[in-house]
């Protein structure tokens, strides 16, 4: 394998040296791609994505109202005060359970 091809070790691409062996894909390419790759690639992407979108994933056609606002600000600045005062997720998945597990009838 020479210098120009990409290799595959411990998840990074290494050795491409020449970038003129580099063929650009196109964003149809691309998708058909994405579920070819690792868990873990798929989340550095995700990351990338992040970084190079910023807050452009809030959507601007609805933002939130001023109450709404206020609501999550509220809540926020709750936690804020006592982040151990509301339940575990242990806590509330097995509360959920138990009310959606058929009871027998008596």
């Amino acid at each position: 394998m020479d210098g120009a091809q990409k290799v595959k070790a411990s998840g990074l691409l290494v050795g491409a040296t020449d970038l003129s062996n580099i063929i650009p894909m196109s964003k149809t390419e691309i998708l058909e791609q994405l579920p070819k790759l690792t868990k873990t690639e798929r989340q550095e992407i995700r990351l990338k994505l992040a970084e190079l979108d910023g807050d452009d994933w809030i959507d601007g056609d609805d933002p939130l109202t001023a109450d709404e606002k206020a609501l999550l600000d509220a809540r926020l600045a709750a936690y804020e005060k006592d982040p151990d005062a509301g339940s575990s997720w242990e806590e509330v998945e097995s509360l959920i359970r138990a009310r959606l597990t058929p009871q027998p009838s008596s």
